[in-house]
């Protein structure tokens, strides 16, 4: 899966084992630079981690071509052609192809979220079939959708296991020669980082040419690193709905769906996952979504929120919302789980070289996971002073810092 030639090869740093972060490591492997992936194991007690969490340690993110901005979506179709490539080299399975519902008013002050992603399907032809009113119910009964509502479903989209898709790029990142440290930062001066690991504050450093920051939220809340990117991180709570093995197998072709709920506001759409076996051995279908919620702005928030496991409150609006759009599905517990998000001033990533020695790659907006492959190719390409205007992009993901 060649992505590009080396010019003069240097030594990479990057820092974040995240979604992005291991795929720029991966295209940076294969341009034939030297690579240290920095980033702590997932933790196996939250209670007594002291580093950084993730929101990738999870089962299940929806994937699709479908959405609200041109750019998105390209990123997204890019990163869906190279699925099989990672799966056929990891002998790992994180792609399941059970199709998207994308669903909002046809009518109203919110009707411009579902002219937005019809507008796009056609903009970039996906294939994709529009659906009006009870067609939508009637083609998926899991769901009530009101009459007032239009959808477009999307074949190519579903879900992946974000798990297995890092795993697998990290491993593709290693057979490209890339080395991973299990630690996280603690200091940087310069092209020096200090590194601490979750036994004791080590000390340790290690020295690249380059640094790239691909820490997600914490790029916005950790203190250790000389530029912050201005991004606005939420503390998010999902739902995970338990069903038995039986009647997962029974919505086996149920896809993925995002719904605008009729009465909502913009923003307030919510995510539905099909029923996805947990480590646990369960099966759940997941939710997500939230009109508000906390800003997180500094580590100290970050670690605790991530050890609360989520808001009790939140929990009990999601599963209200997955009840009303799922009423005839028999759900059995319900729990509740913590993940972040971070929103950017343009609502795409930061993908640039922002100082001598220094290159960002954040800000998911919460739909990067299924996207990863092509952000991180276009870091690699950024770190490596190429100029990512030439791959087709509207935006030019440039970053803004505080």
């Amino acid at each position: 899966m060649p992505t590009g030639q080396p010019n003069t090869p240097q030594h990479f740093l990057v820092v974040g084992r995240g979604l992005m972060g291991t795929s720029c490591a991966y295209h940076l492997a294969q341009m034939g630079h030297r690579v240290s992936l920095i980033g702590p194991d997932e933790p196996h007690d939250r209670q007594t981690f002291q580093g950084p969490f993730a929101s990738h340690h999870d089962a299940g993110r929806i994937t699709r071509g479908l959405a609200e901005n041109a750019d998105w979506s390209k990123l997204a179709l890019r990163s869906i052609e190279r699925y099989a490539d990672f799966e056929r080299s990891a002998g790992l399975t994180f792609y399941h192809q059970t199709g998207v519902l994308m669903c909002g008013p046809q009518t109203g002050p919110t009707a411009g979220f579902s002219q937005s992603f019809l507008s796009v399907a056609e903009r970039m032809q996906l294939d994709h079939d529009v659906l009006h009113g009870a067609e939508i119910s009637q083609r998926f009964a899991w769901f009530d959708i009101p009459t007032s509502q239009v959808a477009a479903w999307e074949k190519v989209g579903g879900w992946i296991n974000p798990r297995l898709l890092r795993r697998a790029m990290e491993q593709a990142a290693v057979q490209s020669g890339a080395d991973i440290v299990p630690a996280w930062v603690t200091r940087q001066s310069g092209t020096t980082l200090t590194l601490a690991t979750d036994q004791k504050i080590t000390g340790q450093t290690i020295t690249g040419d380059h640094i790239v920051v691909a820490t997600g939220g914490y790029a916005a809340t950790a203190d250790w690193c000389d530029i912050r990117p201005v991004m606005q991180v939420y503390a998010r709570t999902v739902v995970l709905a338990q069903i038995t093995g039986v009647q997962a197998q029974s919505m086996a072709q149920m896809p993925s769906a995002i719904i605008l709920p009729a009465d909502a506001q913009l923003d307030q759409d919510v995510y539905i996952l099909p029923p996805i076996q947990y480590p646990d051995g369960q099966y759940y279908i997941k939710i997500g979504g939230e009109e508000s919620s906390p800003v997180l702005t500094n580590d100290a928030d970050m670690q605790r929120w991530f050890r609360s496991g989520g808001d009790p409150a939140a929990a009990d609006m999601l599963e209200h919302q997955l009840r009303q759009l799922m009423p005839n599905v028999p759900f059995q517990t319900i729990t509740r789980d913590a993940c972040a998000v971070s929103f950017t001033q343009t609502g795409l990533p930061y993908i640039e070289t922002v100082s001598d020695g220094l290159t960002l790659v954040t800000g998911g907006n919460g739909a990067a996971a299924k996207s990863c492959v092509e952000i991180g190719k276009l870091g690699a390409l950024a770190a490596t002073g190429q100029d990512i205007a030439a791959q087709g992009y509207d935006s030019d993901f440039h970053a803004v810092l505080a």
